[in-house]
């Protein structure tokens, strides 16, 4: 008999619009520092201690903080870095803990992204970000496909 998935509580109202908005916000700011090669930026967004994880397309993953921001400075000084564009983030969140689903697209390929978001004192961190490759669709900017020949290309993240 197959198991049916649990079904999480409903959303707590802890976890209101202005706090749904802080988590976009702190999800923009990720992908602003990506895109502008802002690793001062990107160190500012990551929970400055405790348990998070990092994967990039292809990599291990990386659990201490210090292995984190040392991929993210190495793929920002690269120099065939894409720059990436976010587009239909999604967004969950319990008191404390966030998570949003987003399409990360580049120049040459599209990646879901899961970035969780814990609640500390002074707002939203990133404690995890996890992305991996997926077939393109069409976006307002149009988005091309990418042949098979050219896919892996331009996934540095």
């Amino acid at each position: 008999m197959p198991r049916r998935p649990p079904r999480l509580p409903p959303l707590l109202p802890d976890f209101d619009d202005d706090e749904r908005e802080a988590v976009l916000a702190a999800n923009r700011g990720f992908y602003r520092a990506f895109s502008d090669r802002d690793a001062a930026a990107m160190d500012l967004l990551w929970a400055p201690a405790g348990p998070m994880v990092c994967l990039h397309p292809g990599q291990a993953a990386l659990h201490e903080r210090g292995e984190i921001m040392a991929s993210w400075r190495a793929i920002m000084r690269h120099p065939e870095a894409p720059r990436v564009r976010c587009m239909s983030e999604w967004v969950v969140g319990r008191p404390g803990l966030a998570i949003v689903v987003c399409r990360e697209i580049l120049p040459n390929a599209q990646l879901m992204a899961t970035n969780t978001f814990a609640r500390l004192t002074d707002g939203w961190y990133i404690i995890g970000h996890h992305s991996a490759p997926v077939a393109p669709v069409e976006s307002e900017a149009t988005v091309t496909a990418t042949p098979a020949s050219a896919r892996g290309r331009g996934t540095l993240h």
